[in-house]
């Protein structure tokens, strides 16, 4: 009996008999699950694309911003009371910066500011 005994400290030791003895004491546990793996050409995620700006928004963050900020958009003693108005000053500050700004830019300008602060009537 205690030569079985160092036998199997010596096996236990070395590894051999836990695996041999979990194996006989289980009760009918079912294998995991296999699971393919991604390949390594196919990403695991997808890649998140933020979203981008309306391009009067970037125009007027780009040109405008340095000299005022939305404040002046949302003062209660407003200014520019039409949309046309508001399209005539968008024009004059673009000029005066010498922003070589065509038709397309001002009005993406134009559509911004009245989306985002005046909410004028449309054309």
């Amino acid at each position: 009996m205690r030569t079985n005994a160092i036998v199997y400290a010596v096996l236990l030791a070395l590894g051999f008999i836990l695996p041999a003895w979990a194996s006989s004491h289980t009760q009918g546990i079912p294998p995991a699950e296999e699971t393919v793996a991604p390949s390594l050409n196919e990403p695991r995620h997808k890649p998140v694309t933020p979203p981008v700006p309306p391009r009067g928004q970037l125009l007027y963050e780009n040109h405008c911003m340095s000299c005022h900020e939305s404040v002046v958009h949302i003062r209660t003693r407003q200014e520019t009371k039409s949309l046309p108005e508001l399209q005539a000053k968008v024009l004059h500050w673009a000029a005066y910066l010498h922003l070589s700004w065509g038709k397309q830019e001002v009005d993406d300008v134009v559509r911004h500011l009245n989306n985002a602060y005046y909410t004028f009537e449309s054309r």
